[in-house]
């Protein structure tokens, strides 16, 4: 990346896997020996040109009359052998033969980037040589801006006097929060600080569903946000910070909802406390001529959810609830939901404000805007396609509300002139087309304010607030009142802490960033209308995250207590890994199973059947009674292991078969065919593997740290078990390999029909 000085200019960006040769130190002239960075580049992409967000251009150099191929800059500031020792790294990821996944992308960046993340703070930072830093390490911090974050330290300071009367007589107005970046690249400033008393506002906050945010508002209204490597790290600091800037003043719910009724404050003020409390943040992002406020027909009904304002699309969504599969968590399978798309996502909020901040559009559209035909461009097709479209359910965001906003015209009118394109009608896309009854964008604005302050809101403001904060949220209640989400919205629905395998971390990373989160429960019972002064309301706890309950099952039987099998009670095994893939508790084997065969070798499955209908696991029933044993339908001898936490069995069989399966339900969640005698598995996890391999399978071991398994048939083959990735050893033997054992981490020993036993290597070098 290379950003010239001259705003004029676009900032280019040559990409590493147009490169063909990593690049590399030159010498051009001889007399001065001086070192330059030089590499050869098919494509460049220029960005902001004329210091304008506009669509990223992207060219061939080959083609192109003003760039060359050849590439050449000189470093002011830098060594150029550490620079090419940094980058080296990052060509050599690009130009990987196969295709790598996030999870296999940050284990091989990881020796780069892991030293520049430190927790020592630089003392050379501080504003004040007085200053003095309150802990020996930094909490290492990401701060979040919308769709970014910035991976760095955090530190507080104090400053210390000799002379106590000094020391009391001064204030806290240099005692200081610093942010440092890690030095991962140039861009930004060096570090970032602010005085304690700058700070009117601290509140913890949630960041991807988890309890490890912290947000500081400061007086003149910029906000920070801050995610913590763990809940305890950030009650620390907010604990501290309290402490240190005792003006710091936190309003409670019902202190607030007391002002609200009084109409000490008004709707919005309520509106945007209560996104405060919910954790809401702005830097997280997931007609007639007259408008008559006096009239009720004017308004939406607030006791609906958006999606259930138009009848014929609520029925479209609750035909498709009853018809999803119900009570089937316990198979990997979500519990139903009626809408598959959120309010709150990410690209809803930069819908409204692409004129505002075009450069986040940008970045999540990929260095282009979107379809001229679906952006923001009138409010009357915006609202139709709300109350219509199946895929879309936005809710106003602010800015429809904020005549305080410094930006109170800026996200309705065109005023960085951006190329926004033309629809399919030929019209260009500039200012947004206001209804009738707004003369301007202002009074869009102020009319919009004006109706949120009116007396029917007022009224009926309490509703609105049951669904988007109180009790009508989630579980059987948001059921009956038309307002039920995808369930990984909801906070405690998963747990990310508990997640180990990699690849399931990130694949609900990825589907609560892009879906968007439900605010935090605020509400237990039905809030309280502005009217109704003094009546009680059961607030929510606000630290502790309870997942929400799973709704009864729709479709399936309910179970009465005579169907059900006579178990012996056991404690339940407690285990990090016991939730399924959908991030929900699997079911554990003292509550669903009885009769677990365990054996390392010649395992029989002789698991009880499961109290529920029949799933197809590919096993055979015995008989039909809820009680009858059941056996495996492979009627082939096994070879079997089991992982140390006895959650994960694994086994080979005659028919030419590896599975990896869990022990809690006995299932094999997904399965995966190869054709040839090595392959990669898509999603390798060690939860949801199945390999078919040519001819019998006869022995089968797992390393000791249960990283990788090692099985024999005609040859020895290494499955990786985080990774999915399949080794071969192809002249291990003569003749069929019929046992296996691993040593050790560099050892593993195996005999053979041809009568030897061998030693191998990890790196596939067999020794006698």
């Amino acid at each position: 990346m290379f950003e010239p000085q001259d705003v004029m200019q676009p900032i280019l960006k040559f990409p590493f896997r147009d490169m063909d040769e990593s690049p590399c130190a030159e010498i051009f002239d001889e007399e001065s020996n001086e070192l330059y960075l030089s590499f050869d580049c098919n494509a460049v992409v220029e960005m902001k040109e004329r210091n304008v967000d506009h669509p990223y251009t992207h060219r061939v150099l080959a083609n192109s009359s003003v760039y060359s191929t050849k590439v050449i800059f000189s470093l002011v500031h830098s060594k150029i052998h550490d620079f090419l020792q940094a980058i080296a790294p990052l060509w050599s990821l690009s130009h990987k033969k196969s295709v790598l996944n996030k999870i296999d992308e940050e284990r091989f960046l990881a020796p780069v980037l892991e030293p520049r993340h430190t927790d020592v703070f630089d003392a050379s930072l501080l504003v004040d040589f007085r200053e003095r830093p309150l802990y020996t390490k930094c909490k290492l911090v990401d701060r979040i801006v919308p769709l970014l974050k910035f991976p760095g330290a955090m530190m507080l300071t104090n400053l210390r006097f000799a002379d106590p009367v000094e020391s009391m007589s001064r204030d806290v107005a240099s005692s200081r929060v610093y942010f440092q970046p890690a030095q991962i690249n140039n861009i930004g400033d060096p570090v970032l600080n602010f005085e304690y008393t700058k700070v009117v506002g601290l509140h913890k906050r949630r960041h991807m569903l988890k309890q490890c945010g912290l947000e500081v508002l400061l007086d003149d209204r910029q906000s920070f946000f801050y995610s913590f490597r763990s809940m305890q790290d950030r009650d620390e600091i907010y604990v501290t910070m309290l402490q240190l800037n005792q003006t710091l003043q936190q309003n409670c719910t019902r202190e607030m909802l007391f002002k609200w009724q009084h109409r000490q404050v008004s709707n919005f003020e309520y509106l945007s406390f209560l996104n405060d409390q919910a954790g809401r943040t702005t830097n997280d992002l997931t007609q007639t001529d007259r408008l008559d406020l006096t009239d009720p027909h004017t308004f939406r009904d607030l006791s609906k959810p958006v999606g259930a304002l138009n009848a014929d699309r609520l029925a479209y969504f609750q035909q498709r609830f009853h018809n999803m599969p119900s009570g089937m968590e316990a198979e990997g399978l979500p519990p139903p939901f009626l809408y598959g798309t959120h309010y709150s996502t990410p690209g809803y909020v930069l819908f409204y404000l692409v004129r505002m901040a075009p450069e986040y559009m940008l970045c999540l559209q990929n260095g282009k805007f979107d379809a001229p035909d679906r952006l923001f461009r009138s409010i009357a097709d915006t609202y139709q396609s709300c109350l219509t479209n199946h895929a879309d359910l936005k809710e106003l965001i602010p800015a429809f509300y904020d005549t305080d906003s410094p930006h109170v015209c800026e996200w309705l009118q065109n005023t960085r002139n951006l190329d926004l394109g033309t629809t399919q009608t030929l019209a260009r896309v500039g200012d947004v087309d206001l209804p009738p009854w707004a003369d301007s964008a202002h009074d869009f604005v102020e009319k919009h304010r004006e109706a949120l302050e009116c007396d029917y809101v007022s009224e009926h403001l309490h509703e609105w607030i049951d669904l988007i904060f109180g009790y009508k949220q989630q579980g059987a209640e948001a059921l009956a009142a038309n307002n039920l989400f995808y369930y990984l919205s909801y906070e405690g629905a998963v747990n990310l802490e508990t997640v180990t395998d990699p690849v399931d971390r990130c694949s609900f990373e990825a589907q609560i960033q892009e879906f968007g989160q439900t605010p935090k429960l605020l509400f237990q019972s039905p809030h309280p209308a502005r009217s109704q002064v003094g009546m009680d309301v059961s607030l929510a706890p606000m630290d502790v995250a309870t997942p929400p309950p799973v709704l009864p099952s729709v479709s399936t039987r309910l179970i009465s207590e005579e169907d059900l099998p006579e178990v012996v009670e056991q404690p339940p095994v407690a285990s990090s890994s016991s939730s399924s893939s959908w991030g929900f508790k699997r079911p554990t084997l003292s509550s669903t199973f009885s009769g677990l065969t365990k054996n390392v070798s010649g395992f029989k499955a002789s698991l009880r059947r499961r109290c529920m209908e029949r799933s197809s696991w590919g096993w055979t029933f015995d008989h039909t009674t809820a009680a009858a044993m059941w056996d495996e339908s492979l009627p082939h001898f096994l070879h079997s292991n089991l992982s140390k936490d006895m959650k994960t069995v694994f086994t080979t069989s005659d028919d030419g078969t590896f599975k990896i399966s869990s022990s809690d339900d006995g299932v094999v969640r997904r399965s995966y065919t190869c054709a040839g005698t090595s392959c990669f598995v898509a999603a390798g996890c060690i939860h949801m593997t199945m390999l078919r391999l040519p001819g019998p399978v006869r022995c089968l071991d797992v390393s000791a740290d249960e990283k990788y398994a090692f099985f024999g048939s005609a040859d020895l083959y290494m499955f990786a078990l985080e990774t999915g990735r399949v080794g071969k050893l192809s002249l291990a033997h003569a003749a069929a390999v019929t046992g296996v054992c691993v040593v050790d981490d560099s050892k593993f020993v195996t005999c053979s029909l041809d009568g030897t036993i061998k030693v191998q290597s990890a790196m596939w070098k067999p020794s006698d």
